[in-house]
């Protein structure tokens, strides 16, 4: 297990304004059409009695001692011991949705398409979603100090 803070995304909830610019970008990076189902980054809307709506981007935090990876019957879901990076390899996922019941922040998801896992990863350190983000809600976290630390 790595010793580094893993690299992930943080969000502002207070900024978020529910656009959905990041799930688009994520598509569209990933899939390079608009599919908003196999986004690896979703917008939750809740509607508080007599408040404002809040609006939550739901994505992979990279948890440490990620209980997905624990679930994995395959290994699709390991650990870069390098970056502390959760990693999916969608070549050895069978589709079983066992992450996905593991995962207390329901940030992984099956791609019915395909049968596999889907979820963030990060662009390989430049995320989409991020750069989409007008706003200014999602902001990397650690990503290159773990990445350069890693090489």
């Amino acid at each position: 297990m790595s010793t580094l803070k893993p690299p992930t995304l943080r969000v502002d909830l207070k900024l978020c304004t529910g656009c959905r610019s990041c799930t688009i970008a994520c598509a569209l990076s990933h899939e390079h059409h608009l599919a908003f189902q196999t986004a690896r980054i979703r917008v939750e809307k809740n509607f508080p009695a007599m408040k404002t709506p809040i609006f939550k981007p739901v994505f992979c935090r990279m948890c440490r001692n990620a209980r997905c990876i624990v679930a994995c019957p395959t290994g699709a879901l390991t650990e870069d011991p390098a970056t502390g990076m959760v990693n999916l390899n969608g070549a050895l996922c069978d589709g079983c949705g066992e992450c996905v019941t593991a995962c207390p922040f329901d940030a992984i998801w099956l791609d019915e398409r395909r049968g596999v896992a889907i979820k963030c990863d990060l662009c390989g350190g430049d995320p989409a979603c991020v750069r989409a983000c007008a706003p200014g809600a999602l902001v990397f976290d650690g990503v290159k100090t773990a990445l350069q630390q890693g090489r």
